[in-house]
């Protein structure tokens, strides 16, 4: 037995010392035999020093290769963030394939006299329609599709086109007018103008995209129709030559003019209003709704663990270790997701609390509740189930599939047309990306179920699914695998700190053993 008691006091001691209590040398003898230390008796929730931790040195540290993953991940995260960040939004021209554009055609045209007395009807905002239409889809960057001013104006409302070019009423008779005034005829010779469109409310850089796209297609147009211009002017000269009359010269800036009759006015159809962050708000909104959904997550976990004495919680100075509770997996996702969604729903209301004191429009604040409230649920639905799927390695995973992926795939800063394949097929299964439409939605356009919201919505809803989908499956195999979280080899694990419960039953062991 000498060889199980502390070499402070032995047998002798044990028999002959008054002082001494038997219950003192069995405890103290017992506490050899366990193969870690004994927890001692110290006031509830304080940490336990003991001589051999608290005299560790950097000698003791494990020897073992595992030491390299830290650091590695350090690199890891560096270049995964800049690869796929830049990758997916580095060179969006060069990636741009059927972005959605109206073009609407009010022209009436316009009849034009023959030198041979006869006249004949020109219809040149079909014809620049057609051209516009056939040369742009050949391309593959836009998909431009010919509308009544209504349904581009419908188009332009919920968001389903990126921009629309408007060819005036007067545009034939403007332009056919520029021939007899460049040779002193009648005509005022004012220059023919086409609209080019955009819209600033579908996307940051959308509106670069369509005004970059479409200036040289339709500054190639008005040189198009400057060289039939030009030559309709020559021909008039001659007749008028050959009749006898006298025809003044034609000045430079007549014939510049009839070289490139169109002038192009860019704007915007909608201007921002002021506190929308010049077109990004419903992106930073949707971003902080990603932050609360994930790191809320992320700590709301943390904590429930530590409550449930699965991992020690440690606040400053103060480490504890709680009595174990060890509930099945799927369990604790859903005990974790209902703290996220009610916690969720107070979250939002406080965010659009702070975006009313920072002056910043809130159309429809009812929906942008609700859709903010839904991305949150669902965001916190991927994280628990990631965490559940991959245990510590699901914060990497959360961190990959939330921003890493989710950032250059949402849509906001390049619209999803202008993405790499890989990045536009990632956005289909993002959340924030869903996010972004439903929020974009809800503050820019209609608010209604077939635009943005009604897409957005689904999509979360469909994420929400497959994340409940992956905890429902995984929780129960990871259980039967290894046993519930916080038990070790089917045992409640033996270094829980005594909750107030157990303490009072071990003092009681304690006065009893006197």
């Amino acid at each position: 037995m000498s060889s199980i008691l502390p070499s402070t006091i032995s047998i002798h001691e044990c028999i002959v010392v008054p002082q001494i209590s038997i219950h003192q040398c069995i405890e103290d003898g017992m506490s050899h035999l366990s193969t870690e230390p004994r927890p001692s008796r110290h006031p509830r929730g304080r940490a336990e020093h003991h001589t051999d931790h608290a005299s560790a040195t950097l000698r003791d540290l494990p020897r073992t290769i595992r030491w390299i993953m830290p650091p590695l991940l350090v690199v890891f995260v560096g270049f995964l963030g800049i690869l796929l960040y830049l990758g997916g939004l580095g060179s969006p021209g060069d990636h741009m394939r059927d972005m959605p554009m109206a073009i609407v055609n009010q022209d009436q045209g316009a009849t034009v006299e023959n030198p041979d007395g006869s006249s004949k009807d020109q219809q040149l905002g079909q014809e620049l329609t057609d051209t516009l239409v056939e040369e742009v889809n050949d391309s593959g960057e836009f998909h431009l599709q010919e509308m009544s001013m209504t349904e581009a104006h419908d188009a332009l409302t919920s968001g389903d086109v990126y921009g629309a070019i408007v060819i005036p009423s007067d545009f034939s008779q403007r332009s056919m007018d520029l021939i007899p005034a460049s040779i002193g005829g009648d005509g005022d010779g004012t220059q023919p103008t086409i609209e080019l469109v955009t819209s600033p409310q579908a996307g940051s850089m959308s509106s670069r995209l369509v005004t970059e796209g479409f200036t040289p297609a339709l500054e190639s147009a008005s040189t198009n129709l400057g060289d039939q211009l030009t030559s309709a002017a020559d021909q008039q000269v001659q007749a008028r030559q050959k009749a006898g009359q006298q025809v003044p010269d034609v000045t430079t800036v007549a014939q510049d003019i009839l070289k490139d009759p169109v002038t192009i006015d860019t704007h915007a159809w909608q201007d921002l209003d002021d506190g929308t962050a010049l077109g990004m708000g419903p992106f930073y909104w949707s971003i902080v709704v990603l932050v609360v959904g994930m790191t809320g997550s992320i700590a709301v976990t943390t904590l429930v663990d530590g409550i449930l004495g699965i991992v020690p919680v440690e606040m400053g100075p103060s480490f504890r270790k709680y009595r174990t509770v060890a509930l099945s997996r799927i369990a604790g996702f859903f005990l974790k997701w209902s703290i996220m969604i009610v916690s969720g729903a107070a979250a939002v209301g406080l965010m659009m609390l702070a975006a009313h004191l920072v002056n910043m429009p809130m159309p429809n604040g009812g929906m942008l509740f609700l859709i903010s409230w839904l991305s949150i649920s669902t965001i916190a639905a991927a994280t628990l189930a990631l965490l559940t799927l991959g245990g510590s390695a699901g914060l990497i995973l959360s961190m990959i599939y939330l921003i890493f992926l989710g950032l250059p795939s949402a849509g906001a800063v390049v619209p999803v047309e202008a993405l790499p394949g890989f990045f536009a097929w990632l956005s289909k299964i993002e959340p924030l990306h869903y996010t972004w439409l439903g929020v974009r939605d809800v503050l820019f356009f209609s608010a209604e179920p077939n635009a943005g919201l009604g897409q957005g919505t689904l999509g979360l809803f469909s994420i929400m699914a497959c994340s409940v989908l992956v905890a429902a499956v995984i929780a129960p195999l990871w259980d039967r695998l290894s046993g519930r979280r916080g038990l070790i080899h089917g045992t409640h694990n033996a270094h829980n700190v005594p909750s107030e419960s157990s303490e009072t039953a071990d003092a009681g062991e304690a006065a009893a053993g006197r």
